[in-house]
């Protein structure tokens, strides 16, 4: 068992048993071991506690009362801390709650009235624009982890992003998470191929496209790949 499995498990459970889940997509890090279940994935070394998750429609959540996942994360040992220099939010482990090590995040696509963190009545939570949401949301398939259905991207989508927005990071402060991007998105492309990820992202055009071959380049020099 990956370390942190079972608090993501009951992450899981909670949130489906609340009706959020179905609302959700998985997107970050944590897609791998759900993948891992289904695919045939080489053995990786994964030790990631923040866990992402994009909100499908939030207009939908811009009045309440809706489904308590605030309340129901703060009844799991998490408590909602803001942002130094913004409005995000994520959630940490409570002072108190022993055995939670994990953070989540909620993010979704930007858009004319969600250009910086909201807050989502329907949820009780913020949601934090990123670009390219879209991109993920729209190749989402569902499989089973635990027995507990979960939105998440296809793989092959979910590394053409992780290597795009690795492009993304700037400074010295974001250099390691632009590692670990790549890092992520090369356990799936060491199990689908090089050649295979390329054919899925030529439906993709513009500044994304070229996010992506950046990275890509980059990922070739790096890894020997």
């Amino acid at each position: 068992m990956l370390e942190f499995e079972k608090e993501f498990a009951g992450l899981l459970k909670g949130f489906h048993k609340c009706g959020a889940l179905e609302h959700l997509v998985l997107i970050g890090s944590w897609c791998l071991p759900v993948y891992r279940e289904h695919y045939p994935i080489a053995r990786f070394t994964f030790t990631t506690s923040d866990i992402d998750f994009s909100v499908r429609r939030p207009r939908a959540f811009k009045s309440g009362p809706g489904i308590p996942l605030h309340e129901l994360l703060i009844q799991l040992g998490y408590v909602a801390k803001a942002g130094i220099l913004s409005k995000a939010e994520k959630y940490i482990p409570a002072p108190a709650a022993e055995g939670n090590s994990l953070s989540i995040e909620f993010l979704c696509e930007p858009g004319r009235n969600a250009l910086e963190p909201y807050r989502l009545p329907g949820l009780g939570i913020v949601a934090n624009p990123i670009p390219y949401q879209k991109v993920l949301l729209e190749n989402r398939i569902t499989l089973t982890y635990k027995k507990i259905s979960v939105q998440l991207p296809q793989p092959a989508i979910w590394a053409i992003h992780k290597i795009a927005v690795s492009q993304l990071r700037k400074g010295r402060d974001n250099e390691l998470k632009m590692i670990k991007d790549m890092d992520n998105a090369l356990v799936v492309l060491n199990w689908m191929g090089k050649e295979n990820l390329l054919l899925e992202a030529e439906q993709f055009k513009g500044k994304f496209k070229r996010l992506f071959l950046k990275g890509l380049q980059k990922m070739e020099a790096k890894y020997e790949i």
